[in-house]
């Protein structure tokens, strides 16, 4: 009896303690249910984001300019590396230092330094290339070395396969997959692909049960340029051989088609987009879009251009032109001494006549109101953005209300204004193309298909344009300012241009502290190529013709063979 005593307890108290199981399950499932979700879907779910590779950049011939490659960023965590010196047998920090600094090409001793630094996070690469990456695994895997300790995070790497070259249209693309300047920062929407994502299903011993595309990864377009890699190189040369010849401080030239496809936009000193840091910050910049100068004679053929289209004056018009005019409280003179002369416009611009130039702006603003003048500065796209699709884009001009008595005495010979070299070949493109202003463009493919171009704007009648080309040819010929300036079989077109640089801590123009350029086309009256040369600060000053002109010269006669162009004389 007391045995079945000592039962009934036993039983009793097996029940509770079921009892007190069941009502422990029912919390869990009810207070817990959540927590206890999220943590088994943690245990067996891992997402992985699958980087999508960014496009290429190629030049108008399919040779690549920019492209992308597998890579990671490589980090540590020492206090794993540290662990590892208890194993049996140890391994000490410094082999596997050796082995990561001789296979991803890195300071051994810095490496070091960061495996024992007791830190938790540090980066040992950035942007690594996948390839050295597995070759280092595959060295540790051989020598039975342990890799404990350190991550690979997926990047984009980016490769400019011709080191320098257009390096400052090209742009860079930061470690952090993110675009910086130039062209990469441009089309970033369309180089750029969208990650994907998968996640996995792992069993609890770590295996894969199945893997679900979470998100599908879609890589970026392949954009084609407009660019010619050949012309781009020669255009790099000239400059470089102008550069070790006059010394300015930085130099830069387009070479255009009419229509406005940009051939070649160079820029020295060169930057090479694969070590954006080797070189200075000041050189990094694409001076062909942002550099504001006051064009000086180049401007010119605006004043010109703009009175034959209003019909203010003809080829023929005579102007009586002495050595120096008074505008308001200043008193302009020509470049070079000479008494009072008659003079034609093809005549004004061939010889760079100053006063010639003030006179014909100051009769268009006279005979078609006293803004005409700016109308045509507007009308020919200066001061505002060219359209070519590059953030960096700059040129100013005044507003009208802000004109001094003076101002028409600047602005027909170039000065009271800045622009950009792009702008100054967008007006030549103008000229060139029969007196149609369109955008110029640096985009020539999508994904290989070609990209349709807005139509431009009828700025110049046909015949007004063709009587300009023949008034700038004049230029090169006996007599005018470009006259040494030659291509053997061709006939050239343009204007040179010279502008002292405006000290606005001085407040007044510095002698010998001037830009140097010049633009045009060839051959002069059916042009293949716009060139625009201009040379920013020129040791001890100089002219356009003599800094810029020898590297115009170079620029076209190789432009003219390379693109098989026929001789015109």
């Amino acid at each position: 009896m007391y045995a079945d005593r000592r039962l009934r307890v036993l039983f009793n108290i097996a029940m509770v303690l079921v009892a007190l199981a069941g009502l422990r399950s029912v919390w869990f499932a009810l207070a817990k249910a959540d927590t206890l979700s999220v943590r088994a879907a943690g245990q067996q779910l891992k997402g992985t984001d699958v980087l999508a590779l960014r496009g290429e950049i190629t030049d108008r011939r399919g040779n690549a300019l920019a492209v992308s490659e597998p890579a990671a960023d490589v980090s540590v965590s020492s206090k794993q590396v540290l662990e590892l010196k208890t194993l049996t047998p140890a391994q000490q920090p410094a082999t596997m230092a050796a082995l990561i600094a001789t296979s991803l090409d890195l300071d051994e001793e810095t490496v070091l330094d960061k495996l024992t630094s007791g830190k938790g996070f540090e980066y040992l690469g950035r942007s690594i290339p996948d390839t050295k990456i597995q070759a280092m695994k595959d060295r540790a895997k051989r020598q039975d070395i342990k890799l404990n300790g350190l991550d690979f995070t997926p990047r984009n790497r980016r490769v400019y396969p011709n080191n320098a070259l257009a390096g400052q249209l090209l742009g860079a693309f930061g470690t952090d997959d993110k675009a910086l300047s130039g062209l990469e920062y441009a089309l970033d929407d369309r180089l750029r692909g969208v990650n994907g994502r998968t996640v996995d299903t792992n069993a609890a011993s770590g295996s894969s049960l199945r893997r679900k595309v979470e998100r599908t990864m879609v890589p970026g377009k392949d954009v084609g340029l407009t660019v010619d890699t050949r012309i781009q190189q020669m255009t790099e040369d000239a400059l470089q051989e102008m550069a070790q010849t006059y010394r300015p401080k930085r130099a830069t030239a387009i070479v255009m088609q009419p229509d406005g496809q940009v051939l070649s936009m160079a820029n020295w000193p060169r930057v090479n987009p694969n070590n954006p840091a080797g070189s200075p910050e000041e050189y990094k910049s694409n001076l062909a879009l942002n550099l504001n100068y006051e064009p000086g004679s180049t401007f010119k053929a605006v004043a010109v251009g703009g009175a034959l289209q209003d019909r203010v004056v003809t080829p023929d018009t005579p102007f009586t032109v002495p050595y120096s005019i008074q505008v308001a409280d200043r008193t302009i003179s020509d470049s070079h001494g000479h008494g009072t002369e008659v003079m034609n416009p093809g005549r004004i611009l061939a010889e760079s006549s100053n006063v010639g130039a003030i006179k014909i702006g100051m009769r268009l603003n006279a005979e078609r109101g006293k803004d005409a003048f700016d109308g045509w500065m507007r009308r020919f796209g200066f001061g505002e953005k060219t359209g070519i699709g590059m953030p960096e884009e700059q040129g100013l001009l005044l507003p009208v209300a802000k004109y001094s008595g003076s101002t028409m005495g600047n602005l027909p010979i170039g000065q009271g204004q800045f622009v950009t070299p792009m702008q100054i070949a967008n007006l030549y493109a103008t000229i060139a193309n029969g007196g149609v202003l369109r955008k110029p463009t640096l985009v020539r493919t999508v994904e290989g298909k070609l990209v349709t171009r807005p139509k431009g704007t009828r700025i110049l009648r046909p015949e007004v344009a063709k009587e300009l080309r023949g008034m700038l040819s004049g230029v090169f010929e006996a007599g005018g300012t470009a006259s040494a300036v030659k291509v053997p079989g061709y006939t050239l077109a343009g204007k040179t241009g010279t502008s002292n640089v405006y000290d606005e801590k001085l407040g007044e123009y510095v002698e010998n502290r001037n830009v140097a350029s010049i633009a045009g086309f060839a051959p002069a009256q059916d042009p293949k190529v716009i060139i625009v040369v201009v040379a920013d600060e020129p040791a001890g000053g100089g002219y356009g013709a003599t800094v810029a002109g020898p590297a115009f010269a170079e620029i076209a006669r190789y432009a003219m063979q390379y693109l098989k162009v026929p001789t015109t004389k």
